[in-house]
């Protein structure tokens, strides 16, 4: 049997591979399981997969931010804790979904102001907390005493889609997100998120 040289092997080890399926990355549900450091549930990315725009999604194609990396960025500036885009998206501002994290000094709404309107809902929680939805985002607002500090500082949670999840879905994310970000910031103080099935929007008026 003839041996094959030296130079023969490398030249076929240098030959170019077929790309296959398989190497493409994660595409729609399959790109949303892990986002955000698996902050979607089981009823989350059953609606997800119900959009007409889920085949679109595709995995980002970087490394996402840590949350104990954004929760020191937070200081400074808003930060994303993920970004899952469309595979063709024209406009790299509107994503399938995104969440991100800011320090707010205001409220949501004034306190007294009690009220949704069409398109609208705004949710009086306990301990300070406040939440709204407004079309395809929904933002929780809780007071955070971080370890070392002497004073509280108010965070908001954004998450932004358009994949037409549900109010409810929108908080179970962006809670659970809220969850690692309290972890990250180091709280001391007590951070309750409610159960989004058990929230009620104040009335139209």
């Amino acid at each position: 049997m003839k041996r094959r040289s030296a130079g023969t092997l490398a030249a076929l080890l240098l030959l170019p591979v077929a790309c296959t399926a398989d190497d493409d990355p994660p595409h729609g549900v399959s790109a949303l399981k892990p986002a955000c450091e698996n902050v979607l549930d089981s009823g989350s990315l059953a609606e997800a997969g119900k959009s007409t725009e889920i085949e679109r999604v595709r995995s980002p194609s970087g490394p996402e931010i840590s949350y104990v990396s954004a929760a020191k960025e937070l200081k400074e500036n808003m930060v994303e804790v993920c970004n899952v885009p469309f595979e063709d998206d024209p406009s790299p501002g509107e994503p399938a979904l995104r969440i991100r994290f800011d320090l707010s000094d205001a409220p949501l709404f004034p306190k007294e102001e009690r009220r949704s309107t069409s398109g609208y809902d705004a949710y009086g929680l306990k301990n300070g907390m406040q939440a709204i939805s407004d079309g395809s985002s929904s933002t929780i607002l809780f007071p955070c005493n971080p370890k070392g500090s002497s004073s509280l500082i108010n965070v908001t949670g954004t998450i932004d889609n358009d994949l037409d999840l549900t109010v409810r879905s929108r908080f179970r994310i962006v809670f659970r997100a809220s969850e690692k970000m309290i972890v990250a910031l180091q709280c001391e103080n007590k951070i309750a998120l409610p159960n989004p099935a058990t929230m009620n929007p104040y009335p139209e008026g």
